[in-house]
């Protein structure tokens, strides 16, 4: 008979670098498992399709009332809740709030991330942790994995743009994936981000990284191009920069050609997930729509693209659909996020913090109040 009293770890920062969070490697295994699991169906995100990407606080453009936030593209609030099957089974809830002006006015990271544990049968809680550095690091490993299934074995060139946090987990994460890989360029429009992410990821990962004057130069003749653009301009990757067999691989968004999309290998994390995008961005007031990858979702619409040929990284990863990732054919994946990935790490991190005794405990009760 389990106990009343209810115990669950916190896990400050200091606790998750010493459980492991930052073991790129291993995360990018377990990010295989829970596509894996994904690919056959074995979880459950929020909403009523059960697919939401999560729960999204929109504060309006122009506030009725004083001290409401001013809404705008980096100001929210969202609650990311699933369930993860498989050796997890376990639940879990990512909260995080975003402003972009943090950094600047606050010596801040722009989103401050917390993530909790729940057992899935009792709901009995498991943990809180601090989630910057795993949210960071499932985001690039996600990155890593679609390298892993989709980029060509011969990838020798990775083109990155833009040169903040998720870059650099991202590129990490190719690196690890792809041991072939033997010249890094970047781009970022702040030439100073470039020179420092050349030092960083140069050091770190022991390869050649440079940076380049040009945004094309990133993207011409790269095996693998990635990109984590923020703000307001998002440019065009012109097909004819694309190299034919490459892969271009997305955590963030890009504007591509309708001619490319017909032509590649379209791979999202979850179609299922980027449709409720869709569903629940068409609730919002037009002027504040945000549906990522609409141009795919009309192009769908108009028969340009069956839905037929767009295949999930975890059905890829489960075996169940097939990208022959040594061909000319250019491959085009796309990732907003699932809190699956998010629950698959915290989980790994948690089971290391039991094993090594790391944390806090922290006592809800020792017996409920009522039953």
């Amino acid at each position: 008979m389990s106990s009343k009293r209810l115990v669950m770890k916190f896990l400050s920062q200091k606790d998750m670098l010493a459980a492991g969070v930052t073991d790129m490697e291993r995360c990018i295994d377990v990010m295989d498992e829970a596509f894996t699991l994904a690919g056959k169906g074995d979880y459950v995100m929020g909403g009523s399709t059960r697919n939401s990407h999560g729960q999204r606080v929109w504060f309006p453009k122009e506030p009725e009332f004083e001290g409401m936030p001013k809404g705008g593209p980096d100001q929210r609030f969202m609650s990311l809740p699933g369930y993860l099957g498989g050796r997890f089974r376990v639940c879990g809830n990512k909260w995080y709030g975003s402003n972009i002006n943090n950094p600047k006015n606050h010596g801040l990271p722009r989103s401050i991330l917390m993530m909790t544990l729940n057992d899935a049968e009792t709901a009995r809680p498991l943990a809180i942790m601090e989630c910057n550095i795993l949210s960071g690091m499932r985001t690039g490993a996600v990155v890593g994995l679609s390298a892993r299934y989709l980029a060509r074995d011969d990838s020798e060139t990775l083109g990155v743009i833009a040169a903040g946090p998720i870059s650099k987990y991202s590129t990490s994460a190719i690196v690890k994936a792809l041991p072939s890989l033997k010249k890094v360029v970047v781009f970022d429009l702040n030439e100073e981000a470039a020179k420092r992410f050349c030092e960083q990821m140069s050091a770190s990962l022991d390869i050649d990284v440079s940076m380049v004057a040009k945004f094309e130069d990133a993207v011409i003749n790269q095996d693998v191009v990635t990109s984590a653009i923020s703000g307001d301009i998002t440019p065009l990757f012109e097909d004819k920069w694309l190299k034919e067999g490459s892969l271009l691989t997305l955590p963030g968004r890009a504007n591509v050609e309708n001619d490319y999309l017909r032509d590649a290998h379209v791979v999202p994390d979850c179609w299922e997930m980027q449709k409720t995008y869709k569903i629940e961005g068409l609730m919002l007031p037009e002027d504040e729509r945000m549906i990522p990858h609409i141009q795919l979702h009309d192009m769908v619409d108009s028969g340009e693209i069956k839905e037929s040929d767009i295949h999930d990284l975890g059905k890829v990863a489960a075996g169940s659909a097939t990208i022959n990732k040594n061909s000319s054919r250019k491959k085009y994946f796309i990732s907003n996020g699932m809190i699956l990935q998010d629950i698959a790490w915290g989980m790994t991190m948690y089971e290391s913090a039991v094993e090594k005794g790391l944390g806090q405990e922290l006592v809800m009760w020792d017996e409920p109040y009522m039953v």
